[in-house]
């Protein structure tokens, strides 16, 4: 996994979005906010206009365009043996970046246009697919945010999209709304992206380190006032194919026991056989003091594991 010093440095965002431009600030953005966003990224270098003086941050965000920026921002790497994305020429300027998304798993929906523009919902199914593969996480949500257009989300974007607002990467509107098949803007698919970037940062930094139980490792990551992200690894897996799967949360009082299992490699896969680090993450109210402990009878690793008895985290 990867968190390079771009990423600490500064919110490292964004790929070319075509047409170089200027170091001069962009005459199109008035609002605030976005203009912090974009100095912040303009100062890198990364980030370009259709032009010197325009962003165009009202514009739609092509696929292509989209797709090299998460690769770009996430310094995503090519994967040995993977398979190229179809239907791409290979002099195409986002060729290198298409083939590396979908080498990790980015492109799992499709891309029927490159030219044409991504539903917020797809973009945040990229988005947090490149988050987890550059950090490592792969959580499972146990908290679940109202949304009141809930019923337009598709069941492949659901853990996509709590996992973004609970992050704070992304929010919804007023009326708790998400708007997953509005297309997204260029402002909009930078901003998410710079807001990815400030979260991954805030990860990777300081962390309430608590206490283990024999088997796992455990990190309580503050996710804001009211939530916290608690990690589960391991790091001595004797190859990729074994993981680590939460099956309940019990709450107490003001006590939440997490029950975890390990998972074996799926029969007939082949992996390499390296030692490697198993991730799950789930969210848990930050009111909760958590402790873990590991399911009696689920899968195992193949050799003896110590006790299991919970262990508070402090």
């Amino acid at each position: 996994m990867r968190f390079n010093a771009k990423m600490a440095a500064a919110w490292i965002v964004i790929c070319s979005f075509a047409v170089s431009s200027s170091a001069s600030a962009f005459s199109d953005i008035k609002d605030p906010h976005q203009n912090k966003i974009v100095d912040a990224l303009q100062s890198q270098g990364i980030i370009h206009g259709v032009s010197a003086e325009r962003f165009a941050p009202s514009d739609n965000i092509t696929a292509a365009q989209a797709v090299s920026m998460l690769v770009k921002a996430m310094d995503l790497k090519a994967v040995n043996g993977a398979a190229e994305a179809p239907g791409i020429p290979p002099n195409a300027w986002f060729a290198q970046a298409a083939n590396i998304a979908a080498g990790h798993g980015l492109l799992s929906e499709g891309i029927k246009d490159w030219n044409g523009g991504l539903t917020k919902e797809q973009f945040a199914v990229m988005l947090h697919k490149a988050i987890t593969e550059t950090i490592g996480t792969n959580p499972s949500i146990q908290i679940v945010i109202p949304i009141a257009d809930m019923n337009l989300l598709h069941s492949w974007s659901g853990e996509a999209v709590h996992y973004l607002l609970l992050s704070g990467i992304t929010e919804l509107d007023g009326e708790k709304r998400f708007h997953p098949q509005s297309i997204i803007s260029r402002m909009e698919a930078a901003e998410m992206t710079f807001n990815a970037l400030k979260y991954m940062d805030t990860v990777k930094g300081p962390q309430d380190a608590g206490e283990s139980d024999d088997e796992v490792s455990v990190q309580v990551v503050k996710v804001n006032d009211q939530v916290n992200e608690i990690i589960l690894s391991k790091s001595d897996m004797p190859n990729p194919g074994y993981g680590i799967l939460v099956d309940r949360i019990e709450f107490s009082g003001q006590r939440a026991v997490i029950s975890y299992h390990f998972t074996t490699p799926e029969p007939g896969q082949m992996y390499p056989q390296v030692i490697s680090t198993a991730k799950t993450s789930v969210y848990v109210d930050s009111k909760y003091k958590v402790s873990v402990k590991r399911s009696p009878g689920e899968a195992g690793l193949p050799f003896k594991a110590p006790g299991t008895d919970p262990k508070t985290l402090k």
